[in-house]
């Protein structure tokens, strides 16, 4: 059921993020605007994009909402949800020039597609520090990028033909989700920089910020439009996507295990490992840790050490529980969801926990 349902409403959300760009290149007379607009389109309509949030916002809506009123309104909540798509694209392309990512769903991020396009540009002209003014160019334009991607969901949202009452409350999700993201990101970058080794606890924190705010945003946006009840139902879910996000968290950590070792980032895994090793195992990961570069040999001597002390397990494990105690919450939903919805959202969560296999 979930894989037709993602199909049909991703198919739904490409189709109205080329109604909203046509009508963004139709409404801005700036031709270099007109440029940069298309520019975005080109990194946010990418085919392998799974549209997990607004589908997640569309689905609360529908499994909410008085289904009298569905027929009436699922066109709207379907432009509704490019909301939070932009929200979510801004944030990736802040992140990939932070990390200095060059791919993303195999196509370039946004900083390379930038750069990539001002190369041809400069392609035949010599000019002085090219290179460097290219590399600054992808920099700069991203940076205004993802801040675009923000304002653009805003606008998305209060032009919505929902009552200004409702759109307020979901403008104060918005920003609260945009506001976990950067705080999210700012925590993280701030412990990678002074080389601090994150706790769990705060591990959990920056996940909750960073993967599981959005996913839980999104629905509770598309609750709070479909008029749901804040205690019986909007609560209940909110607190099951939270922690489904922390579990999606923990799951990509350990699809991106051995990505992360030769970064030195000290994820979950890193987190568990410690908690597990003799004094020689804690001593080899510290003095590996602080190599300015790993060789195969070194990434391989870690991921012994993870093997050696469960870490991969115990998160799994964790992850899993997470999933669990979502599951329980999804139960305490009152009035329910609507007999599809309420599969669709059990059967997300082990979509969440089992993609990577």
């Amino acid at each position: 059921m979930i894989e037709e349902f993602l199909k049909t409403e991703k198919e739904a959300i490409d189709k109205e993020l080329i109604d909203y760009f046509a009508y963004l290149n139709e409404s801005e007379k700036e031709i270099l605007l007109k440029d940069f607009f298309a520019q975005l389109q080109e990194f946010i309509l990418n085919k392998n994009a799974k549209r997990l949030h607004p589908i997640l916002l569309i689905a609360a809506f529908i499994g909410i909402v008085n289904p009298i009123n569905l027929n009436n309104q699922i066109d709207q909540i379907r432009k509704v949800s490019l909301a939070v798509e932009f929200l979510h694209s801004g944030h990736l392309i802040h992140d990939d020039l932070i990390d200095d990512d060059n791919e993303r769903r195999n196509k370039p991020t946004f900083h390379v597609q930038l750069k990539n396009e001002l190369n041809k540009v400069y392609d035949k002209i010599e000019i002085h520090n090219k290179n460097e003014i290219i590399q600054m160019y992808g920099r700069d334009m991203s940076i205004l990028g993802g801040t675009q991607g923000y304002l653009l969901g805003l606008n998305v949202i209060k032009s919505s033909k929902f009552s200004e009452n409702l759109k307020l409350l979901a403008l104060n999700e918005y920003t609260s989700a945009m506001d976990n993201l950067m705080k999210g990101q700012i925590i993280e970058e701030y412990m990678n920089y002074h080389n601090i080794t994150m706790s769990l606890e705060q591990y959990l924190i920056i996940a909750e910020m960073q993967r599981a705010s959005l996913l839980e945003k999104s629905t509770k946006i598309g609750a709070i439009l479909a008029k749901g009840n804040n205690h019986y139902q909007i609560n209940p879910l909110s607190k099951a996507m939270n922690l489904m996000g922390q579990a999606f968290a923990i799951r990509d950590d350990i699809i991106d295990l051995v990505s992360d070792i030769k970064a030195r980032k000290k994820k979950i895994i890193y987190i568990f490992a410690v908690q597990n090793t003799d004094e020689e195992q804690s001593k080899t990961l510290n003095e590996i840790y602080h190599l300015d570069e790993l060789s195969r040999n070194d990434v391989k001597t870690v991921e012994t050490i993870f093997a050696e002390t469960n870490a991969v397990i115990i998160a799994e494990h964790f992850s899993k529980n997470l999933i669990s105690q979502a599951k329980a919450s999804l139960k305490n939903i009152y009035p329910d969801l609507n007999k599809n919805q309420k599969a669709f959202f059990n059967e997300f969560s082990d979509y969440l926990y089992m993609r990577s296999f």
